[in-house]
């Protein structure tokens, strides 16, 4: 299967009751992650932050390893959805609390299988999470949360002390809060998301 008929597949099942939760969950296509070239193939935004990578038989594993520990410091749940011939190897080489997903087309039946569910991540880092802001919702929070701060401080700074000054918990729902209410989107029929950045840390797609 090639990777548009993998996320066609997707939408039509696992993500399925999420589009139907429109807008309480977010689904954002090809979501740029505030960490070096990193970003997810689709996230999901509700009360969780979870990541969907797609690796179809077409594709190499070689910067899977790379990409997981990249994802490890912002999602609270990540599957990789795969073909049948990886997800045996895909059993070795990932941390436990990933989970897999299998997709296949056999006799032109589709069908999308869990593998392995995804168990919550417990090693997200605070910092990389508050990164996920645009520049005016960083300052939207600092204030919200009475954490003293000026707009001529680097942003780096700010993301630091906002990080430092709130709960991991806490902190999560906050930004996830502020991704879901964005309004410099476009949103498409089946309710996925397109993201575009004011800070950069979103690129036009």
């Amino acid at each position: 299967m090639k990777d548009p008929n993998i996320r066609s597949l997707l939408k039509k099942t696992e993500l399925q009751s999420y589009i139907a939760d429109y807008p309480n969950s977010r689904i954002i296509e090809e979501m740029k992650l505030p960490l070096a070239k990193a970003r997810i193939d689709i996230a999901v935004v509700n009360g969780h932050l979870h990541g969907y990578e797609i690796k179809s038989a077409s594709d190499t594993l070689q910067r899977l390893p790379s990409q997981v520990a990249a994802y490890s410091k912002i999602f609270d749940y990540l599957t990789v959805v795969t073909e049948l011939k990886y997800h045996h190897k895909l059993n070795d080489i990932l941390p436990e609390w990933v989970g897999i997903a299998v997709c296949s087309d056999k006799d032109t039946d589709e069908e999308y299988e869990i593998i392995r569910p995804p168990m919550r991540n417990e090693g997200k880092d605070d910092f990389y999470v508050a990164k996920l802001l645009w520049v005016s919702e960083l300052h939207e929070l600092l204030k919200e949360q009475n954490i003293p701060f000026k707009k001529s401080e680097r942003s780096w700074t700010l993301y630091q002390r906002l990080a430092a000054c709130l709960k991991t918990d806490l902190l999560s729902a906050l930004v996830r809060e502020k991704i879901k209410r964005r309004k410099k989107i476009e949103i498409k029929e089946d309710c996925t998301v397109k993201q575009y950045g004011g800070s950069g840390l979103f690129e036009p797609m």
